[in-house]
Parts: C-alpha cells; structure tokens; sequence
C-alpha cells in the first residue's frame, strides 16, 4: 500500500478534498462553510497527507504555537486533524504522518508537541505524556449558593459585545492570562475570528445560539465569557441549558463576578461547562461545590522532542541539581542520563556520568514538564523509580509551579 501512495502537503485549493478523510475518520461529512474556517488558521505547509493518485486518504497537521511553561514559554506544535479514512486504517499511515510532524517541527526548532487526543491510547504509543487536565461540570446554578458574593461597585457592568467588538477586547485580557498560566496556548487573530467568537450553524451542535459577555470595570475590560444557550421548556416551566465555553478574568474578584452573572441567568435551570481548569474556581466560591458534580479527565497531551532544549526553556523553583535517567525509544538523542543544574530558577541541562537520582520514560517527564503531574505522583503509579532517597520530593520542589497548568484552546 505504501508503493502506491503519496505523502505530501495539500496546496490552498485541495482543502475540501484533503479534508474528508479527517471527518470520514469521525463519522462525519463536513459542509464547505466548515472546510473553510480552516483556511484561515492553517499552515499549508506544516499540513501532510496519504494521497493514492485520484483521492486524499489521511490527513494530519500541526500549528505554529506558543505554549506556556512555568516561567516562560516555548515554541510547539499543535498537532491536529489527524484521520485516516476508515478504508485506510492498520496501515501504518499514521506513523508516517506522525514521523514527518516530529520532523518537522525539529527543522522549526520546537522542542516540545501538543494535542487533544481524542483517544489517547494511540498517542501514548507516540511517547505524550498527559501534560495537564481538564474539568467538566453540570449543575442546577438554581440550587447554589456563593461563599462570599463580590460586589464590583457602581462603574462594574457585563454587557453582551457582538463580534467585532470581542475580537477587539477579547485577546488582550486572555493573552493576560495566558502569560501565567502553564499550559495555555496562544491564539492567532484567525482563530479567535473563524472559530471562537463567530457563530455558524454548523458550530452549535445542539448546544445553542453563542453569546459573548464583556465585564468593565470604570469603563476598563477585566474579563470575559463566551457562552450558549439552548432553549428549553419542561412541565415545570422554563428549563434553559447554558453551556459555557470559556471565562477569562484578570483577578479572582473579576471572574467570580462573571460566575454570580452567569448563575443568576433568568430560565436557565442547567449549566455546563467543559475544557475548565483543575481545581475549578468555582470549587472555593460555591457553598456546596459537590453540586457542580465537576468530573476530571485528561487535557493536553505533551510530546518531549529536544529534551535538553524543553527543559532549559521553562523556569524552575529555587536551586539544585538532578539527574534523570530517561528512556525514549522514538528519539535515541533524548535517552539515557541527564544532569539538571538549577540556579536563580534557570537550569542547564547536560548530558551526565553520575547515578541517576531518577529513572523515568519521556511520557512521565512531560507529564511532570508543566507541572500537572508530581514526581512523587507518578512514582506510586509506577512512571517514576527513585534511585536515590529522598529525590522525588527534591524533584517536586523544583518543577512544581504555583499555578497548576490549564489549557482552555480548543485545536
């Protein structure tokens, strides 16, 4: 099968046709509204396919992106839309792809990869760790209360904004927040523009029409939510759902205003919530948090490329020295002992003779990398063996960062 197909990237007007495999791979038929919204965040060339000489079989792409890690951020590639049409799967197809991504963003000197797995057994065979985790909740906001309701003053307004004026606003208060927080990714103006703030059809799946809600303070942005609302009627009357995609704030005060606004919505009787960070904020602001039912689940998903690059690109806590041991079967350069030399929160990492204080697999290391994961975590699952006593804990004082890692971009 290999003889007979072609691996290359898809020119601009191939991207209907080099499309469907992906959404073949899913059950689905995209329409061409939809094919389009990804012209506009796609690299062509960062995208790589099967093509069997009349039809493209498998698809799959990666995104210039900036990740931030505790203490900074680094270049990465987000990889996505990967699928291989249902015709074409066990040939090793995803491989070739998945070898080219690597590749390629070696050439683009990004020492680390990311994505959202949509199963993440097949990536974990790729060497990703799981990098940070994601909440998702689904409460009655009728049957809450708040610990300590806060009250902005009289300049403080929430106020529906349409598009235009979201795009305007909104990126500036994430990019805010994005900049300390582990995990998160930053956000070209396409996509803001094609995909988190315009409301096709196609995009609301059931879940309603989209709303985007701007929080001023003294005529000063200081947060934002995007959110649906599905309408609703039941015997007992009004029984509206409100899916919330994202709030964004610049301080506790100003995000528990937007939470108290979006509970206090007049027929909604259900809130949802998915891609929320872990802990949920709302897990210290609610009287009975154990309402939110807030569930847990795997978020980003991380792949050590240049080990000694993505190490010395995030800061750490303090000073010391560590040395790891590392296992990576897919990039022989990343294996075997390392020396980490912290100083002034800054490390350098060089290759190393010593014993290993630690010996670990490069799935547990970027599952530590961003701080999600501690050592001593991983060691009583089995991810981590200790070589020296007292280590792990040397090792979480070092890594573990003061915000946990979240990642709210959908990719």
């Amino acid at each position: 099968m290999h003889d007979e197909l072609t691996f290359r990237s898809p020119r601009p007007d191939e991207l209907h046709a080099f499309i469907d495999p992906l959404y073949l791979a899913f059950g689905d038929v995209a329409s061409a509204e939809q094919v389009e919204a990804e012209r506009g965040v796609m690299d062509f060339e960062r995208f790589i396919g099967a093509f069997d000489g009349r039809e493209w079989v498998a698809t799959a792409g990666g995104y210039s992106m900036r990740l931030t890690v505790p203490g900074g951020e680094v270049a990465t590639c987000g990889i996505s839309n990967i699928g291989v049409r249902p015709d074409h799967r066990r040939q090793g197809l995803l491989r070739r792809m998945m070898d080219w991504l690597f590749e390629d963003a070696g050439r683009r000197g990004e020492p680390v990869a990311v994505l959202i797995a949509s199963e993440a057994a097949i990536y974990q065979r790729f060497g990703f760790g799981q990098g940070s985790m994601a909440s998702s909740f689904n409460f009655d906001p009728t049957s809450t209360t708040f610990r300590r309701p806060v009250d902005l003053g009289p300049g403080a307004r929430i106020k529906l904004v349409d598009e235009a004026e979201a795009l305007q606003v909104f990126a500036g208060i994430y990019d805010h927040v994005r900049r300390r927080t582990p995990g998160a990714l930053d956000r070209i103006e396409a996509r803001w523009r094609d995909w988190l703030l315009v409301d096709h059809e196609w995009m609301r799946r059931g879940e309603g029409v989209k709303f985007r809600a701007l929080l001023e303070v003294d005529g000063e942005p200081r947060g934002f939510a995007i959110y649906r609302i599905q309408q609703g009627w039941s015997a007992t009357g009004p029984s509206e759902t409100l899916s919330v995609q994202e709030v964004i704030a610049l301080d506790p005060d100003a995000e528990q205003a937007l939470w108290q606004w979006l509970l206090s919505m007049d027929l909604v009787r259900t809130i949802t919530g998915r891609r929320a960070p872990v802990p949920h904020p709302l897990q210290h602001m609610l009287l009975e948090p154990r309402r939110m039912a807030l569930t847990v689940n795997d978020g980003l998903w991380l792949r050590i490329l240049d080990l000694p690059s993505a190490l010395e690109a995030r800061g750490y806590v303090g000073a010391g020295s560590l040395v790891i041991d590392v296992t990576d079967e897919r990039f022989e350069a990343n294996a075997g002992p390392w020396e980490l030399r912290v100083a002034d929160g800054r490390a350098a990492v060089s290759r190393s003779d010593s014993a290993p204080d630690l010996e670990l697999d490069i799935a547990a290391l970027a599952a530590a990398y961003l701080g999600g994961f501690r050592f001593v975590a991983l060691a009583a699952a089995g991810q981590v063996r200790e070589c020296q006593a007292s280590v792990l804990e040397r090792a979480d004082a070092l890594f573990t960062p003061p915000r946990s890692p979240w990642n709210a971009t959908p990719f």
